[in-house]
């Protein structure tokens, strides 16, 4: 005796099934890409702030002059003027905004800058010092160190 033919497909249960799993598996992931995405804001803002600190290291040396990286910490800020932080002249860039909301400029401590920021001299050195890219919502600081006699810029 044959079997009967049956069509060929899914039941709703299996359906059903499926799509719960699929649901479930969506709404872990949102969870964990929004604080990837929050961290990668503040990664990406450290990142941005050393490659302008060593872009105006370089920028001094070339151009001969002195130029200044003032932060605004009241409004997340910063931007690049020329001549000391003692006395900034003309602001030649900027002023940039951390990326996101919650991503703050935090303690811009640089020795003898006279001011919130750091001065790049023309024969490669600058006034020594540090700032921090903090996020809120997190304990992870990123720190930039800028040292005085090469004008070096690090993060850790």
């Amino acid at each position: 005796m044959s079997q009967p033919d049956r069509d060929s497909g899914f039941t709703l249960i299996e359906v059903i099934v499926v799509v719960a799993l699929l649901g479930a598996l969506m709404a872990i992931s949102v969870g964990g890409y929004d604080r990837w995405s929050r961290a990668s804001e503040q990664s990406g803002t450290a990142r941005e702030l050393q490659t302008l600190l060593r872009s105006t290291h370089q920028r001094a040396i070339t151009e001969g002059t002195a130029m200044c990286v003032l932060f605004d910490t009241a409004n997340d800020e910063y931007a690049v003027h020329r001549g000391t932080c003692a006395t900034p002249g003309t602001q030649v860039d900027g002023p940039y905004r951390t990326d996101g909301a919650q991503v703050h400029l935090v303690s811009p401590t640089f020795t003898g800058s006279g001011g919130p920021g750091v001065t790049f001299y023309s024969r490669g050195t600058a006034t020594s010092g540090s700032v921090q890219v903090t996020r809120t919502g997190s304990a992870k600081v990123y720190t930039l160190h800028v040292e005085q006699l090469t004008g070096r810029v690090s993060i850790s």
